[in-house]
């Protein structure tokens, strides 16, 4: 017999009796039967049609600037009953009432293993380290949408023939507007590559401030679907006990997993496997308590440790399988339910588009609202509103729901999904569009020193600060050496910014922050403790003139360059070290580090210096400190840089220094190049005039009338030295030419030449500067762009 729908319409989606077939899969071709009346066949077919069709959409809509969201629904619309399934052969064989049951068990596993997937990613320390301002922002941004929406729902409730009366419907769908999800925004910021910008760590604050309020609606659901008053109590004190046995129980057992586990080995296979099935557990207790599956996964994933070991393997050996074939059933799903032909009031249409649009701008008028209280500025209040209103798999999921609830029929289900795509897929090009970083006014020279910052542009005498990015523990003495070459004192003291780089896939929302572990006693000190302690002991023995600020970046490397920027334009810091491999070997196939070495030297406004660290020839010992470097100079800002750091070094005693002058006789050059030249001859002679009397300073000249003679002039050094510094790019037209054949292109073709394992044995530490862009990048580009005639 046919369901009715609240309104007394007939469903297309009839509930009839079915036989279901025990032969799952198919015999064979023999028997003379079509393969496709078996669950099997049709179900990993339903698979490839959505994965095909929405990448063929996302391949063409992507020029328009449209989210993977948008064409994912669209596939599923499009294998739905909307187009493909006006065939009413195509219905029978893809979506059989004997299909639809693993169908829907499948696709709904899938939704909720990815929310617990998320959840292990998310980091709930962000509520602690939020401040009043995003404590503000979140709970306006969810309080004042929601009544404005709730108001209009009411008023327009005639208008929405499809909802069912007197039930807590316009409650609840004032509520899924007007809340921000992370798993939403996240997913949003990520495509979008935003989640590393101050705008989307804010966002990501916002939305899990959110949570916590979502977390309260969901006890008071719990408690409203109960019968009485008594079953109510009961619910919400069972909910409570569950998640007091998450937080008390597993977190605890969790933790004590990865502490069990070896530094650098993966975590055994019985743990993650046991805390997965404790996920499904979990989800039988809140299912028979009222609550759902997503529940449960929501808390499991909020208790286990993100990150290595245990974390981030979750995370790897479930990510790709689950986002890329099985999520994409839910939408095969969504768009079984999603029929377009059946929207046929426009009033209702209009109706749901009037309420959307008031939830979005309720938001961005709320984010102008606090603005005005606070620094952000209008662009960004507009473009946070804007943000917070993108809606994904979160609402679709609740919006299934809604209809196997029968609070709305399939016309209202399928308005709600235009809407839905509708608002995707005009804010996302607008956020990508108008998102521009923060700029200042930088019209005087002091505002533009500090904007663009450089060796050679910080004096001497005064405080050096630098931003030191360490991946391992065994690159912390070649950095502490090059700290104390650079002759801290009490007219030249360094404040080193020693940032520890966690590399954790899992991680989505990119996090940079003071790290105060060290100062505590373990038993297991952490890579971490390890790195910083060690540079404690060397501030305690350079007797105050080095001091430290200790920070963990944990983010995917993709994400890192951001925050290391900001941090250096905000303490003003002329240099920043980035390791680039510490070993004879080169990088790792997947070139993860490589990604953040080009980023930060893409977007970086002061010298970028990425070390090549090969270890020292000699223990470190700050009493009986020495230390053995070579300058290559051959001309440009990237060269003057590496000169600007000689310079410094050159007032260490303990330190002796080569310089090679590489002078490439060009016959035929611009005469932009002919200045810059000049201007490289004058600070080679002020460096040779100023170090005349200092014989721990060695200068060389080679004069070169080929790039072989270059090479040769470079083959001379010996490998004696403990680093050799050189700049990335040189005005010189010759050498442009060459960098295609570079292995690594970020090193330049010099420190690329220099960084080989076969180059001198493979000994030799090397650090390449680039200089931060603008006029001396234009002018680098300008003076290669001319070949020799």
């Amino acid at each position: 017999m046919a369901s009715t729908t609240p309104n007394g319409t007939l469903s297309r989606h009839p509930i009839v009796c079915v036989l279901l077939n025990k032969n799952l899969h198919y015999n064979s071709m023999f028997w003379e039967k079509n393969p496709l009346d078996n669950i099997y066949p049709v179900f990993m077919l339903q698979i490839i049609l959505c994965v095909v069709i929405s990448h063929t959409i996302y391949f063409i809509l992507r020029p328009l600037r449209q989210p993977k969201l948008v064409c994912n629904i669209l596939a599923g619309i499009i294998i739905g009953p909307s187009v493909l399934g006006q065939s009413k052969t195509y219905m029978e064989i893809m979506f059989a009432p004997k299909e639809m049951m693993v169908l829907a068990t499948i696709s709904n596993m899938a939704v909720y293993l990815f929310i617990f997937v998320v959840c292990i990613k998310m980091d709930a320390k962000m509520l602690t380290r939020a401040s009043k301002s995003t404590w503000k922002v979140g709970l306006c941004c969810i309080i004042i949408p929601c009544m404005l929406t709730l108001s209009l729902t009411l008023w327009l409730q005639n208008l929405l023939p499809g909802i069912k009366s007197g039930n807590s419907f316009p409650l609840q769908l004032s509520v899924v507007l007007s809340a921000s999800y992370f798993i939403v925004v996240t997913h949003a910021l990520d495509e979008l590559n935003l989640l590393s910008s101050e705008l989307g760590q804010l966002s990501s604050s916002i939305t899990v401030i959110n949570e916590v309020i979502n977390s309260m609606f969901i006890i008071v659901g719990v408690a409203s679907q109960q019968q009485d008053s008594t079953s109510s109590v009961s619910a919400v004190v069972s909910l409570g006990s569950l998640m007091a046995f998450a937080i008390f129980v597993i977190r605890p057992i969790s933790c004590r997993i990865v502490k069990s586990t070896p530094k650098g080995k993966p975590v055994k296979e019985c743990y993650v496997i046991g805390l997965i099935l404790g996920t499904f557990l979990m989800g039988v207790i809140t299912d028979a308590i009222g609550a759902s599956f997503g529940t449960a996964s929501i808390i499991m994933g909020l208790v286990i440790p993100d990150g290595p070991p245990l974390g981030a393997t979750i995370v790897r050996k479930c990510e790709l399988l689950l986002h890329e074939f099985f999520l994409p059933l839910f939408f095969v799903r969504l768009g079984y339910f999603t029929d377009l032909t059946s929207i046929q009031d426009w009033k209702e249409l209009l109706a749901f588009g009037a309420i959307i649009a008031v939830a979005c701008l309720g938001r961005i008028v709320t984010c102008l609202l606090v603005s005005s209280s606070s620094d952000m500025r209008t662009s960004n209040a507009i473009l946070l509103g804007l943000i917070m209103s993108l809606k994904g798999l979160a609402e679709l999921v609740q919006a299934v729901r809604w209809k196997h609830q029968k609070l709305i029929d399939d016309e209202a289900l399928a308005t709600i999904i235009v809407g839905i795509v509708a608002l995707n897929a005009i804010l996302t090009p607008i956020i990508e569009i108008l998102y521009k970083p923060a700029e200042e006014n930088f019209d005087s020279p002091a505002a533009l020193r500090l904007r663009y910052r450089s060796l050679g542009m910080t004096p001497i005498v005064g405080e050096l600060r630098v931003i030191t990015c360490i991946q391992e523990e065994e690159s912390v003495p070649s950095i502490i050496s090059l700290l104390q070459a650079m002759h801290p004192k009490d007219v030249m003291p360094i404040c080193a910014y020693v940032i520890h780089l966690v590399a954790v896939p899992s991680q989505i929302v990119p996090t940079l922050a003071p790290y105060k572990n060290h100062l505590r006693k373990f038993s297991n000190p952490s890579s971490s403790d390890n790195i910083i302690r060690a540079f404690l002991n060397y501030v305690v023995h350079s007797q105050g003139v080095v001091q430290i600020q200790p920070f963990r970046m944990i983010s995917p490397y993709k994400y890192m360059h951001q925050p290391i920027c900001r941090l250096s334009e905000t303490i003003h810091a002329p240099l920043i070290i980035v390791p680039f491999f510490n070993t004879r070997e080169a990088h790792n196939t997947d070139g993860s580090l490589r990604i953040l070495n080009t980023n930060i030297q893409a977007i970086a406004t002061c010298t970028v210096g990425l070390l090549v660290d090969r270890g020292l020839h000699s223990p470190v010992s700050l009493t009986t400190f020495s230390y053995n470097m070579a300058v290559v100079f051959l001309g440009g800002a990237d060269d003057r840089e590496a000169l600007a750091l000689a310079t410094r070094v050159s007032q260490q005693p303990n330190v002796r220094i080569t310089m090679l002058r590489i002078d490439l006789i060009v016959n035929h050059s611009t005469l932009e190049c002919q200045i810059e030249k000049e201007g490289d001859d004058s600070l080679f002679r002020d460096f040779k005039d100023m170090n005349v009397d200092n014989a721990c300073v060695a200068c060389r000249e080679v004069v070169a009338h080929d790039i072989e003679d270059v090479m040769k002039a470079l083959r001379s050094l010996s490998n004696t030295y403990d680093l050799v510094v050189v700049g990335k790019r040189h005005t010189i037209p010759d050498l442009q030419g060459l960098l295609a054949w570079a292995q690594y292109p970020e090193l330049g073709v010099i420190g690329d030449a220099l960084a080989a394992p076969d180059f001198i044995a493979g000994r030799m530490s090397v650090l390449v500067l680039q200089h931060h862009g603008g006029a001396s990048q234009r002018g680098y580009e300008r003076c290669s762009s001319h070949p020799l005639l």
